[in-house]
């Protein structure tokens, strides 16, 4: 039994290793084709380097449906080639088959997800730098936050929310060589062409003496919110444990977390997540093995693995309207999907 295991693990394995290669492959093409005309500096080389480095996260993005797919693929070649009869046959069950498969899908979901929690971030960070050059912004990014250059301003911005909102904004203008003005900020927002900021203090360089004066409010012609979108707060872009202390901070700050909650939850449940997928596969490929080819059973894994992405969506956007638990929104699709499949391996076996 051990040698079945690792039989059906390897084929499962090198099926989804294809089906997601091929969607990776898919959607860096479309980010080739929307990422052209973006490209002013840089040349090829840095498209390219753009592109590589969205591949982390474009591959924790797509592995369920690419394990989905993978599982449906492996399982049903078994099929055609008579091998799963062979099984079937020999005393094999349809549920150690599921746990065979089972066993590989954590595997994999598990590298995929400490793939996309340790190398995604790195990744997406040297991204957003890129694009940024790219754009012709001269930036500087490190875990402070980001520096820009306006003209003979240079400007220190600690966070860019999800909403393109500002925290921790220092300007210091230069004169001839000489810092004339330092403006700081505790959080700023675009409104009608300039930045409106809040809780501003000011201090003026004179040749003889310091000038500060402190004020609630302040407004900044500044940099478009749209050259900034790059360097925003993506929860899905951050690691666990950086998630962690956002939600953290957001809280100091009295701030609303449920929707990062609710993306902790999904990194969380995510090798979970996978497993359910590939169990759907199980009772999928015995119970159509002799009804339609190969490809009905594909489009057909496609299609119930959009139907499942749109309600695990949905259902956690529902927690969000009604102010449920995140943890209900990430678990219950997953939990309801893993219940489905346990029912009809039990009716397949």
């Amino acid at each position: 039994m051990h040698r079945l295991n690792n039989y059906i693990a390897r084929r499962l394995i090198l099926s989804t290793a294809l089906v997601l290669s091929v969607f990776v492959g898919l959607f860096l093409f479309f980010d080739l084709v929307t990422t052209l005309d973006h490209i002013h500096r840089g040349g090829f080389y840095r498209l390219f380097v753009i592109l590589i480095l969205g591949v982390p996260a474009k591959i924790s993005m797509l592995f369920p449906m690419s394990a989905l797919v993978g599982a449906t693929l492996g399982l049903s070649s078994l099929a055609i080639d008579g091998e799963l009869t062979a099984m079937r046959a020999a005393g094999i069950s349809v549920g150690q088959i599921a746990y065979a498969a089972l066993r590989a899908a954590l595997a994999l979901g598990l590298v995929a997800a400490l793939l996309g929690d340790f190398l995604g971030p790195k990744a997406a960070s040297l991204a957003r730098r890129e694009q940024a050059q790219a754009a012709g912004l001269g930036v500087a990014m490190n875990a402070q936050g980001l520096w820009l250059r306006e003209g003979h301003s240079f400007v220190d911005i600690g966070e860019v929310l999800p909403d393109l909102s500002i925290l921790r904004i220092t300007i210091y203008r230069f004169q001839h060589g000489r810092l004339t003005h330092e403006m700081f900020a505790e959080s700023g927002r675009y409104h009608h062409g300039r930045w409106r900021l809040r809780g501003v203090s000011e201090t003026l360089f004179r040749k003889e003496r310091l000038i500060v004066k402190t004020s609630k409010r302040g407004y900044w012609q500044g940099i478009a919110p749209s050259l900034l979108s790059v360097f925003a707060v993506n929860p899905h872009a951050l690691s666990l444990v950086d998630l962690f202390r956002y939600i953290r901070h957001l809280q100091r700050n009295q701030q609303a977390t449920a929707h990062y909650k609710l993306v902790f939850w999904y990194k969380i449940l995510a090798p979970f997540t996978t497993a359910a997928m590939v169990l759907l596969a199980v009772p999928f490929v015995f119970r159509h093995g002799r009804h339609g080819g190969l490809g009905l059973r594909l489009f057909l894994a496609v299609v119930l693995g959009l139907v499942f992405y749109v309600v695990n969506r949905g259902f956690g956007d529902l927690t969000l309207l009604y102010h449920w638990p995140p943890m209900l929104g990430a678990m219950v699709p997953t939990l309801g999907l893993a219940l489905i499949c346990a029912g009809f391996i039990a009716r397949a076996g």
